[in-house]
């Protein structure tokens, strides 16, 4: 998988870096685009990267590059307030981000060891499970994916320790002068598990895979529905990936006319913010349960009759929101027409 991401956006870059008109670039295309066809030595370096093979986490060519030539250090120099020499004989030491990495391993792991197991996923292939009220099979479901996610919490961790022991993900210096090693970071922990719109989770979640994503089809299709099959195709050929990437796009869809059409109606007063963040970070957590589930699960009738048991709740009142808030316009227009 991470070599799919390698090959691919290696291959575009190279189209980028080859074309005859960069007003045709996205400034994306413009940063990761090369110049120049790499050598066997460098292809191979790149794709079988022995701190990178097993699970990434995935970098642009150009980043990987800088690293292997020794002057990331000095592309990446974003302050004079270093008290780290980039241009003398001390490089930035990521001593510190391997520090915080290994005790966030520590607790992500434990938690997947402590309490995974109380809220297995193959319980919901129980036919008990079908005996279950309606808000106990929620609450198993969001207890289910939340606690699934510290398992790659744990694997991204782990990879981006071993990447940045190794040197790989400098990304120049915060506001007071201390180095910075998250260019290879592949998620945000606050911001997936605090976030109050399904954008902003994803967008945090498995945010190296994104820009892939974002890379080789949306800069290039400007299709969220183009990036998402894709994003399914990517994973495998389990029908519950298709059934929760394909329903990504779908909720996507809805949030973001929610957000436009009711968010300013909240902007008001602290009051009412407070009240959207509240309403909007319970409804993302609900939300990401419901969209995830099959993704776990794997199986894709299985995860059709779970949906089946929950009435299909959140796809209908997705559907109803996406209906009202796209008929609201045509509706204004023909009301001032007549």
């Amino acid at each position: 998988m991470i070599n799919v991401q390698r090959l691919t956006s290696l291959a575009f870059s190279v189209y980028d870096g080859r074309s005859a008109d960069d007003s045709k670039l996205t400034p994306m295309m413009k940063q990761f685009a090369t110049k120049s066809v790499p050598s066997l030595l460098e292809f191979m370096s790149y794709v079988f990267s022995f701190h990178g093979i097993l699970c990434g986490p995935f970098c642009f060519y150009n980043d990987y590059i800088s690293f292997i030539n020794g002057n990331n250090y000095q592309l990446r120099d974003t302050t004079k307030n270093s008290n780290e020499s980039i241009n003398g004989k001390l490089a930035p030491s990521p001593n510190r981000a391997v520090l915080k990495k290994v005790v966030a391993c520590v607790m992500y792991g434990s938690v997947s060891m402590l309490a995974m197991h109380h809220f297995q996923h193959a319980y919901m292939f129980d036919p008990s499970f079908r005996d279950f009220n309606f808000l106990y099979k929620m609450y198993f479901i969001v207890a289910c994916t939340s606690l699934s996610r510290h398992k790659y919490y744990f694997a991204w961790s782990l990879s981006e320790l071993v990447n940045m022991n190794a040197g790989l993900g400098f990304n120049g210096y915060d506001g007071f002068g201390r180095s910075k090693w998250d260019l290879i970071a592949n998620f945000d922990f606050y911001e997936v598990e605090t976030s109050t719109s399904l954008k902003s989770l994803l967008d945090n979640w498995n945010k190296k895979t994104m820009s892939w994503l974002r890379y080789v089809v949306y800069e290039r299709t400007g299709s969220t529905l183009a990036v998402f099959i894709l994003s399914a195709f990517w994973h495998g050929f389990y029908g519950g990936y298709y059934l929760a990437f394909l329903g990504a796009g779908f909720f996507i869809h809805a949030s973001r006319l929610v957000r436009r059409n009711v968010r300013p109606l909240f902007l008001t007063t602290k009051g009412k913010i407070f009240l959207y963040d509240a309403i909007t970070f319970v409804g993302t957590r609900l939300l990401i349960a419901y969209l995830t589930f099959p993704f776990v699960m794997l199986e894709f009738w299985a995860a059709l009759d779970i949906y089946r048991q929950l009435y299909f709740w959140m796809h209908i009142i997705g559907g109803i929101l996406i209906l009202i808030f796209t008929l609201k316009p045509m509706l204004r227009i023909r009301k001032k027409a007549l």
